[in-house]
């Protein structure tokens, strides 16, 4: 991994690494360009070294370009004659009833953070407490969607399904879920599944998501 910096002098920000390991070593600007030459060769591509080292040692001779821009710059510098268009999401995984799964703050992350407190236990030789099923399902469920996001064919009901299948899991296992009564899976699909058919979930917005600007970045 290489961080693009200011290479005239140390990197003020990016000084966050693993607990335990080495802050990053400065690299210069030929270090890299060489690096890079040598993976585009072994994909089969011819980069131009000259391109590269505008791009990433900020060449400011040329007009101001955003960072994005840049990356489009680094990749054809690279040697890669064609950048296409983007593909459709086959479901709107960031929205209902996908988000419950896959938000910052949704089930995966909640499951996630369960499993590195318990290894953090494990460590300081404490005995964590065991991973509940939600748990496990909710991670695989989290990394098929993200699997199956460009398959149109999809069985996008069955996803659905699953995540109410996972909801109402959660919700028997967790504190906030005591005393209640247990949700239905097949009640809380229909309910999650309803706004999939009848409109009111709408697709990804391609500007929102950031397609659209890549599409107009695209040469070919």
């Amino acid at each position: 991994m290489t961080h693009l910096w200011d290479v005239s002098g140390p990197c003020g920000v990016y000084r966050h690494q693993p607990r335990g390991m080495p802050e990053p070593v400065g690299r210069g600007v030929d270090d890299v360009v060489s690096e890079l030459s040598d993976w585009s060769t072994s994909a089969g591509l011819r980069a131009d070294a000259s391109a590269l080292r505008a791009v990433i040692s900020h060449d400011r001779s040329v007009a101001w370009q955003s960072a994005d821009d840049l990356l489009f710059d680094l990749v054809k510098a690279l040697g890669v004659a064609r950048i296409g268009r983007t593909l459709p999401w086959a479901f709107p995984i960031e929205r209902r009833p996908f988000a419950l799964i896959t938000d910052p703050i949704g089930m995966a992350t909640r499951a996630w953070s369960r499993e590195a407190y318990r290894r953090a236990e494990e460590e300081d030789g404490e005995v964590p407490e065991p991973t509940q099923p939600w748990e496990t399902t909710t991670i695989a469920l989290e990394e098929e969607l993200w699997a199956s996001l460009y398959h149109p064919s999809v069985d996008m009901p069955a996803l659905v399904r699953r995540v109410a299948e996972v909801q109402a899991a959660y919700g028997a296992a967790s504190e906030d879920g005591a005393g209640r009564a247990a949700t239905d899976p097949d009640r809380l699909f229909e309910t999650l599944f309803a706004g999939l058919v009848d409109g009111t979930l709408q697709p990804d917005d391609p500007e929102d998501s950031g397609r659209q600007w890549a599409d107009e970045r695209a040469t070919g």
